[in-house]
């Protein structure tokens, strides 16, 4: 737990005044937004600050923990989130992530991810919710960045968190947006302010478990000088403005498709007008919406789906990728869901709106500002 203290009045107001306007940036016509609450130092920032925004604009938020069951002092950090949700006037929600059925061996972090984001997706859908804020905060942004660039990833990747992106689940998260306020804060300036108001919160001993990159890398962060982390910022803000304009080039792009049943149809005159990463992320778009799959394909096989797609008789016999079926249809190409195996359900119908949500505008410039 932390210890209470005191914060400069002006720098505390200077801090709400600019989460209260990222909030007003993130949340758009949204009157309720829900929060999700760990009960650690970002998310309790955001609880805090989100409390705030809704008695400054008139607007609700809702929170929710999530009890992964994996340490016995779980419900117990959950039950304490809910005490300070109720000193704030914010409903609460504990969800329970049910092991049932699971195999006896501890699950790595990317299934709690995963069903983390489908409790709060079913909760989403049920509170009438269409878009949760998360709590992940400028530091988040480096450590992803260092990360990232170890793993040799493109500018895509390099950009780092989007401030408003689509839920990553799926089908549970389908029409549900996440949003990210914090990202323009330092994860200690945050915890200042929680200090400044007397707020408490807990440390997972999972943050210092080393056999995670994420708590290596944010060891690593933690030695960065200040300069260094700057730099790191300015070249992270260079990867927003190029993915942002990808971003824009494709789904402009994507309002040329027609759709005719379960397949859409892009002439390649359009595909072949993109250039590097907005070609990459309208096909990675349309693949996604007709596969139905939840697992972004590796930039190697977008790559190679590109590369066929521009060769003169290419793509003859068509190619699957990620539940996609990908045809050449005269001047055109056909994204449809591919033929079921033999034994299997029939595949879902494609979803062509989470296309538009994959591309759709993170309004990252403004809130970088």
């Amino acid at each position: 737990m932390t210890s209470s203290g005191s914060n400069d009045a002006d720098d505390t107001g200077a801090l709400r005044r600019r989460a209260l306007n990222a909030f007003d940036l993130l949340a758009g016509y949204h009157q309720t937004l829900g929060l999700a609450v760990s009960g650690g130092s970002d998310s309790s920032a955001l609880l805090m600050l989100g409390a705030a925004w809704a008695r400054a604009r008139g607007r609700k938020v809702v929170a929710a923990t999530v009890d992964h069951g994996l340490r016995p002092e779980a419900l117990a950090e959950a039950e304490g989130v809910a005490a300070i949700c109720e000193t704030l006037s914010v409903p609460h929600t504990i969800l329970t992530w049910s092991r049932f059925g699971r195999s006896g061996r501890s699950p790595g972090q990317a299934e709690a991810r995963r069903a983390r984001h489908a409790l709060l997706a079913g909760w989403a859908i049920a509170q009438e919710i269409g878009i949760i804020a998360l709590g992940h905060t400028r530091d988040d942004r480096i450590e992803t960045f260092l990360m990232r660039a170890r793993q040799g990833s493109g500018w895509h990747g390099l950009a780092g968190p989007l401030p408003l992106a689509p839920s990553p689940v799926w089908p549970e998260g389908r029409g549900l947006q996440l949003c990210r306020p914090l990202l323009a804060f330092a994860r200690e300036e945050l915890r200042a302010e929680l200090r400044a108001q007397s707020l408490t919160w807990v440390e997972d001993p999972s943050n210092e478990a080393e056999r995670y990159e994420r708590v290596r890398t944010r060891q690593l962060v933690a030695r960065l000088a200040l300069d260094a982390r700057e730099r790191i910022i300015r070249i992270m803000g260079a990867a927003i403005e190029t993915r942002v304009a990808a971003l824009a080039d494709a789904r402009a792009a994507l309002d040329l498709c027609q759709h005719e049943g379960s397949e859409t149809i892009l002439p390649l005159s359009v595909i072949a007008s993109l250039k590097g990463d907005a070609k990459l992320r309208l096909i990675e778009a349309l693949v996604m919406a007709a596969g139905g799959g939840e697992t972004l394909p590796r930039r190697e096989a977008l790559e190679r789906l590109a590369g066929r797609l521009a060769e003169t008789g290419g793509m003859s016999g068509g190619m699957t990728l990620a539940g996609a079926w990908v045809r050449r249809k005269g001047l055109s190409i056909g994204f449809s869901p591919a033929p079921a195996r033999r034994g299997a359900d029939e595949p879902a119908p494609p979803a062509w709106d989470r296309a538009h949500a994959m591309l759709a505008d993170p309004v990252a410039a403004a809130l970088y500002q």
